[in-house]
């Protein structure tokens, strides 16, 4: 299912992806940001690939690969954004943009439809949002889209700033 706003077009990840998000994973904003300083090996890139693809064929929502229109009508890959499984309870937003995209409000942008997505289409009633301590701009942009700090939290042996966005904060109804 793709997703578009006035500046950009997202679709999910597809298997094709693996040199493009093999460059977004090199990104030195995106290695200082969020891989603790240590660039993916391709290896390790086309392991994200593959759970991404399974996350969309297991539970029927992931990331979606970002593209900016520019004014020539052609379409340049900014990055990534979208869901993924967290834990038994809840599911994640998150957004990965190359440095050259950063402070544009393209996150922003690209997460608004997504959280719509996920509240219109998927049986939850909250979406959470873990991002590193120093990772200034994206807790500006999370509480931005309408998320709430909720403390500070430990996920796979690292420690994040949890974040969470209610459905009851949204315009939209229950799933129940």
């Amino acid at each position: 299912m793709n997703l578009e706003t006035e500046r950009l077009f997202m679709r999910p990840v597809s298997a094709r992806d693996g040199d493009a998000l093999y460059r977004l994973h090199c990104d030195p904003l995106v290695v200082e940001l969020i891989m603790q300083g240590k660039p993916l090996s391709r290896e390790q890139s086309d392991a994200r690939l593959a759970l991404y693809l399974d996350e969309w064929r297991r539970y029927g929502y992931g990331f979606w690969m970002l593209y900016q229109r520019q004014a020539n009508g052609d379409l340049t890959f900014v990055g990534r954004a979208g869901l993924r499984h967290y834990d038994e309870h809840d599911i994640e937003i998150g957004c990965c943009l190359f440095g050259f995209s950063s402070g544009k409000k393209i996150a922003l942008e690209a997460l608004r439809p997504i959280v719509a997505y996920a509240f219109e289409r998927l049986p939850i009633d909250r979406l959470v949002s873990v991002i590193r301590p120093e990772n200034i701009r994206s807790q500006k942009m999370t509480t931005a889209l309408g998320f709430s700090y909720r403390g500070m939290t430990e996920h796979r042996g690292v420690t994040f700033r949890f974040y969470e966005m209610k459905r009851s904060d949204t315009s939209l109804p229950s799933p129940h």
